[in-house]
């Protein structure tokens, strides 16, 4: 797979792209912006932006999405099925996102928003807001926050310890780093 980190002006959040190195296709994972970078990494790695994957719907993660669709004519999936009036697929818990020959697994990891849905790939898994290192994004109440950190107990600590953990703002983590020194799981 081809690997890419941005971060954004945007609240600093976090997009990713990912590429299949058969195909030449590759995944957005959220658009807090169109970012002038995207399209010069895009064309350096010989790729086209085919699919964008939202992790919830939060402005900072989302605002760039028309621009992204209109600049990239990529296809977006999200948990609702519409992003600032965008038509996208919808896609749920248990869900298969494609780009190329690399299929990823959609698990819903709600808490921070009732719509966070967190995207695994091979070796790495993409979280939103829902994880950070060493910490997880707010909730509401605690009723929310519980079924948030269960959430991420069930489908995202139960990943192998070496899986990458790609979050919606600062730095990556691993899995066997968050389970085992996240204070909020302790």
């Amino acid at each position: 797979m081809i690997f890419a980190h941005f971060v954004l002006d945007v609240h600093e959040s976090n997009a990713f792209i990912v590429g299949c190195k058969k195909t030449r296709e590759a995944l957005l994972v959220d658009a807090g912006a169109c970012d002038a970078r995207f399209a010069p990494f895009l064309r350096l790695h010989e790729l086209q932006l085919t699919t964008v994957f939202i992790t919830h719907h939060h402005f900072d993660h989302t605002d760039g999405l028309a621009a992204v669709l209109d600049t990239f004519g990529a296809q977006p999936y999200s948990f609702s099925g519409n992003v600032g009036g965008r038509k996208t697929v919808k896609c749920g818990h248990g869900d298969t996102v494609r780009f190329g020959a690399i299929e990823g697994r959609v698990v819903h990891t709600p808490g921070h928003t009732p719509d966070g849905i967190s995207l695994i790939l091979p070796g790495m898994v993409f979280t939103g807001d829902a994880l950070f290192a060493g910490s997880v994004g707010g909730t509401a109440n605690d009723r929310d926050a519980q079924q948030q950190l269960d959430a991420i107990r069930k489908h995202i600590f139960t990943l192998a310890d070496d899986y990458e953990i790609h979050v919606g703002h600062g730095p990556s983590s691993t899995v066997r780093v968050e389970r085992e020194f996240n204070p909020f799981f302790n």
